[in-house]
């Protein structure tokens, strides 16, 4: 969804629907990237929802219960109150402005977007970070790292694929998987 049109109901939800499998996908209710407007009622046990606007690339995402309250809370600037882990997919990869700041909408002076794989992020409840010592913090080496989120706990991200790559292996503009799995919204 990095085009130059402002797009469709129906792009929104089909790019927002990319970000998880198949059977997630399917029953998923998707939300506009406001993380308040419903584009598609579906069940509450997944939430989809589309690029953010400014986006250079894809970075759809899929989120459950429990991550999606993590994200308002850190959104609302609020220390996280969940009490499990979180899960959510990213399967078509995601573009961020600033890696140690989650709210950043462009890269600092002199820097450039970053760019990681389709993975799969958790979050974790307060006092459990300490979980997560000894992993990396790089996005491009298609091993497990850590994201920092200010106010909470660290995000653990499991790569399932490397920057520029779809999840079957192949580059991201791949015929056989780029949202060929989500055809029907």
């Amino acid at each position: 969804m990095a085009e130059n049109r402002e797009p469709t109901r129906e792009d929104k939800i089909k790019d927002a629907l990319s970000a998880a499998p198949r059977f997630i996908a399917e029953t998923a209710t998707v939300l506009d990237s406001d993380m308040k407007t419903v584009l598609r009622e579906g069940s509450p046990d997944w939430i989809c929802m589309p690029t953010p606007p400014g986006q250079p690339a894809p970075g759809p995402m899929c989120l459950d219960p429990t991550w999606m309250q993590f994200a308002k809370e850190v959104m609302e600037g609020k220390t996280p109150t969940i009490d499990r882990i979180g899960i959510s997919y990213m399967l078509m990869g995601e573009t961020g402005a600033d890696f140690d700041d989650l709210m950043a909408t462009q890269p600092p002076p002199g820097k450039d977007w970053y760019r990681a794989g389709p993975h799969e992020m958790f979050c974790f409840p307060r006092g459990a970070g300490h979980i997560l010592k000894g992993i990396g913090r790089d996005p491009s080496s298609g091993q497990p790292y850590v994201r920092p989120v200010p106010g909470a706990e660290p995000m653990l991200v499991v790569p399932v694929a490397k920057p520029g790559e779809s999840v079957c292996g192949c580059r991201s503009d791949c015929p056989c998987c780029r949202n060929s799995a989500h055809s029907s919204a």
